[in-house]
């Protein structure tokens, strides 16, 4: 047996250490790279209000269910109407009837999903009593209406029975619709939740135990794997789904907002890789550095005048208000989130129709840009030359900073430009609804999503008898107008009576356009392809990676 020198044994521990590194570095191109981590830590806006395609009421009820089911239709990243589970369909030659033919899809729990669930589902929303606030959608379907309203004594419609509805599952992969007259935007509607297919199990639910986060069956890209109250939603992918490889991420932590939690601090901790908890003064740099992002949506904010009592029964003192506004100066000065001056009540991006265009700009009239003068002379017709004798009036806005800040920026313009006097008085949007609705209110702020795009249901929210109007306000020439789009041959008749009907709103102003809403947001650079719906429905995770850091 050799004996090896402690010199020698030196030199060959050397040498395999200089073997070794050349032969990693060999072969480090053929190493495989790991895995990244397809995971995103969210927080909500708030804890959703409801989980009921037919009961949504915020935003992060609409996150939450957009992201776990789908339905025959979807709003691609471009704006355009994308297939979802209908893989195609057929309209008759008057417009009135549409045959769907769904594509092979499953529920996340594995059973079959059928046309069978979309009849029963839309019936399901319909159901006199239910109360749903959207179930107005469906009407434009045959004798909707008519079975929804059964037992409202103040209807004046004719009376149908389920049977009667026009909606029908002729097999499991065909669902026949049948409208009251044409509509060339019904294909947009769809988009709604509301149109949500539901599964055997929520539709049969005795106890109403199904729109639990943890209980739900969806056939949407991801599924709850666990709720921990009050906390968090774990989601994951769904493997059910019928165009699941084309999800990216594996899993997503949703965090519920509370007191104890700042999602800001959350973020810059690097606990979070997506939230829209920005405080407000962070706004205006952030956007400008690039650390924040901003996506417009399909939303107006404006105040509405209560009509029904003095001053603002007077259309000369809400022209005078409105009139005093600089909105383009007020905005870059104040606001810096990217938002738009609303010059209309309809926002900038909305379709003028199904064929396309903008609605906002094909627009003749426009709210005014700031006309002091002209503001002055107006106040002063009404009675209240230079702000005497005005009434000193009270401000409801929201809790929210943003829009206190705003508020306040526009008390002073009004108080300088026009001697007024006005208080603020902020309420959370439950209260500030409430106030509302019973019309114990002078003036107040309001915000209105588009439910799908188009201008029409804007524009019905201020027709007499619209459960969403509490201006007091009403004209039978804007009602005959809308009505005339509602049931026009042509998409030419319908542009043409929508515009008018904008144009007499904005004229007798019992709402004072404000500006277009911006989503505000903070989100890693490695989160890729995440997108905003304009409707106001939160993000789409569809097809949302998390991508290689360049660093």
């Amino acid at each position: 047996m050799r004996r090896v020198t402690k010199k020698r044994s030196f030199f060959i521990l050397a040498s395999l250490l200089v073997l070794a590194v050349f032969y990693a570095g060999c072969n480090k191109e053929n190493l495989p790279n790991e895995p990244l981590r397809q995971h995103v830590n969210y927080l909500l806006p708030a804890t959703p209000l409801s989980v009921d395609p037919a009961f949504l009421r915020d935003e992060a009820g609409y996150q939450l269910v957009t992201s776990l089911w789908e339905g025959l239709v979807r709003l691609e990243a471009d704006g355009s109407l994308g297939k979802a589970l209908a893989e195609d369909w057929q309209i008759s030659e008057d417009g009135k009837k549409y045959v769907f033919t769904l594509r092979d899809a499953n529920w996340s729990n594995g059973s079959k999903l059928t046309a069978f669930d979309f009849e029963a589902a839309w019936k399901r929303n319909l159901t006199p009593g239910n109360n749903s606030p959207v179930a107005y959608l469906l009407y434009d379907i045959k004798n909707a209406e008519n079975y929804h309203r059964l037992q409202d004594e103040n209807y004046g419609g004719k009376k149908a029975s389920l049977e009667e509805v026009g909606i029908k599952a002729t097999d499991e992969r065909t669902l026949v619709v049948e409208l009251e007259k044409n509509n060339p935007v019904f294909l947009s509607k769809l988009v709604h939740p509301v149109f949500y297919p539901l599964p055997p199990e929520a539709i049969n639910d005795q106890e109403g135990t199904f729109f639990q986060a943890a209980k739900l069956i969806g056939n949407g890209p991801f599924k709850i794997s666990e709720e921990v109250a009050g906390d968090r939603y774990e989601l994951v992918k769904n493997e059910q789904y019928w165009e699941k490889d084309k999800v990216k991420l594996a899993r997503m932590t949703w965090f519920l907002p509370s007191e104890r939690r700042d999602g800001w601090a959350m973020f810059e901790e690097g606990k979070l890789d997506l939230t829209g908890d920005v405080p407000f003064d962070r706004v205006e740099k952030g956007l400008a550095a690039g650390e924040l992002k901003s996506a417009p949506l399909l939303t107006t904010y404006y105040y509405q005048f209560n009509t029904a009592k003095p001053p603002f029964n007077d259309v000369k003192v809400r022209q005078a208000l409105s009139f005093s506004l600089d909105r383009e100066k007020l905005i870059r000065e104040y606001l810096k989130g990217g938002q738009k001056p609303a010059g209309g009540i309809i926002p900038e991006g909305m379709p003028e129709s199904a064929q396309g265009g903008d609605f906002h700009r094909n627009s003749e009239k426009k709210v005014p840009a700031g006309d002091e003068k002209k503001a002055s002379a107006l106040l002063a017709e009404a009675g209240f030359s230079e702000g005497k004798g005005f009434p000193e009036t009270e401000l409801l806005v929201s809790e929210q900073e943003g829009h206190r800040y705003f508020a306040e920026k526009i008390r002073q313009e009004w108080q300088e430009k026009l001697g007024l006097k006005l208080q603020i008085v902020t309420l959370s949007w439950p209260e500030l609804r409430e106030r509302m609705s019973k019309r114990d209110y002078q003036l107040a702020l309001m915000g209105w999503s588009a439910d799908f795009a188009d201008p029409l249901p804007y524009l019905q929210s201020f027709m007499r008898g619209s459960g969403n109007n509490t201006t007091g306000w009403a004209n039978p020439e804007y009602d005959r107008l809308l009505e005339k789009a509602a049931s026009a041959a042509s998409e030419e008749e319908r542009s043409a009576a929508l515009h008018q009907a904008e144009n007499i709103l904005l004229e007798e102003g019992p709402v004072l356009p404000l500006y277009q809403f911006t989503k505000v947001y903070a989100a890693r650079d490695v989160v890729q392809d995440l997108f905003v719906s304009p409707l106001g429905f939160g993000f789409d995770f569809r097809a949302v990676h998390i991508a290689k850091p360049e660093n």
